[in-house]
């Protein structure tokens, strides 16, 4: 059972009167060993404790002077007004400020409180509003009403092991230098979650007519059907053109969670490799760089379908703080496409015809070419038309 105050008090001041007369070294230890078992206390407690011949009492809190109770309603009324400053802050502008007040009839100031609030330091007036935060209001924003567009639109994403070809991710990547003043070029970005085949094209300002133009191009000249498309929160896929489009040709659309890239990630990690690293990050923002971009692409995305191979995830384990990731054999887009038999014979056919005719190489040297002329300062449409013509 645990020992009563006094009779602690009792015990400690026979063993600090035993510990006084111990003339060994041993005794003493002895001495204290008992006084920390018993008592509890850490033994360099127990050892200053002794060697003082009393318990240390616990430390009381200074009572601070109340004097400014009579001040603290105007304070109060002041803190309010100003939308609950830090007293430092609100220190330089009190009386100021509480005379304004005063003038409106939002509170009274007798001299006394004038006084007061002249004199008050800043310490004390942080003292007073932290003790008073409870009476500070938390402004709860009103919830954001989901328009009919967003209600018609669930929230999905599709798993990184989809095996059904015609899953779509779309996303747009912004060409405008650093600086979002004005209209400039957007990359329209599309890749297919299955078979990782991707398409892009490039059209001046996110508009929600122009967008959809372009995706609406890549939809219908996709080489196998669609059954899903999967956006960001944009407008400029959230729209009513993209969901009667999407009811009519029975594709299931559905959006990702608001700031979250990650329910998007099979287009985003291409925004590098396939749009950045090609065109950079330069500004465009003309009807002449639009036309080079999607000269490009054209070609561009033909060397990628039909030539790149890709690996796709299949498995990842967690052992400890690292991640297993198994892949299969690398494979081009267009290869697991036609594997799958989601694209027609007579596609299929021409595909297969088109990898043994064209040259990757030449491909490849066509794409530089652009490229490095567009960033030279050259005139290129009718370089960029004869590259896709050759293409």
């Amino acid at each position: 059972m645990r020992m009563s105050l006094s009779s602690r008090r009792e015990y400690f001041l026979a063993m600090s009167e035993r510990y006084r007369q111990a003339k060994k070294r041993a005794e003493k230890t002895k001495i204290i060993d008992e006084l920390v078992l018993v008592l509890g206390y850490h033994r360099k407690y127990a050892i200053q404790a002794l060697k003082r011949g009393s318990v240390q009492k616990a430390k009381q809190k200074r009572k601070r002077s109340s004097k400014y109770f009579l001040a603290r309603p105007a304070i109060m009324v002041v803190w309010e007004a100003l939308d609950y400053p830090c007293a430092e802050r609100l220190h330089p502008v009190l009386l100021q400020t509480a005379e304004v007040l005063s003038k409106h009839g939002e509170l009274h100031l007798c001299e006394n409180v004038r006084q007061l609030l002249a004199s008050i330091s800043r310490s004390t007036l942080a003292r007073m509003l932290t003790k008073s935060r409870s009476m500070k209001r938390h402004r709860i924003s009103p919830p954001r009403r989901r328009t009919p567009l967003e209600s018609q639109v669930p929230i999905d994403r599709y798993q990184s092991g989809e095996l059904r070809p015609g899953a779509l991710e779309a996303d747009l990547v912004e060409h405008n230098g650093g600086s979002s003043i004005g209209h400039f070029v957007y990359t329209l970005s599309v890749v297919d979650v299955a078979t990782g085949y991707s398409r892009r094209r490039s059209v001046l300002g996110k508009g929600q007519l122009g967008v959809h133009r372009e995706l609406k191009k890549l939809i219908m000249s996709w080489p196998y059907p669609i059954w899903g498309i999967h956006t960001d929160n944009g407008s400029e896929f959230l729209n009513n053109q993209l969901v009667r489009f999407c009811q009519a040709n029975a594709i299931k659309f559905t959006r990702s969670r608001p700031y979250k890239k990650n329910d998007n990630p099979h287009v985003e990690q291409k925004n590098f490799q396939h749009v950045r690293a090609i065109v950079g990050y330069e500004r465009f923002d003309t009807p002449d760089q639009v036309e080079w971009m999607n000269n490009l692409y054209e070609i561009y995305d033909q060397h990628v379908n039909l030539f790149q191979p890709v690996r796709k995830l299949i498995s990842k384990e967690r052992h400890g703080s690292t991640i297993k990731k198994r892949y299969d054999s690398a494979k081009t887009p267009l290869k697991r496409a036609i594997e799958s038999g989601v694209v027609p014979q007579v596609l299929a056919e021409q595909f297969n015809a088109s990898y043994q005719s064209q040259n990757p190489l030449a491909l490849h040297r066509q794409i530089e070419r652009l490229v490095r002329q567009r960033f030279l300062g050259l005139d290129t449409r009718a370089e960029a038309a004869s590259a896709a013509a050759d293409a």
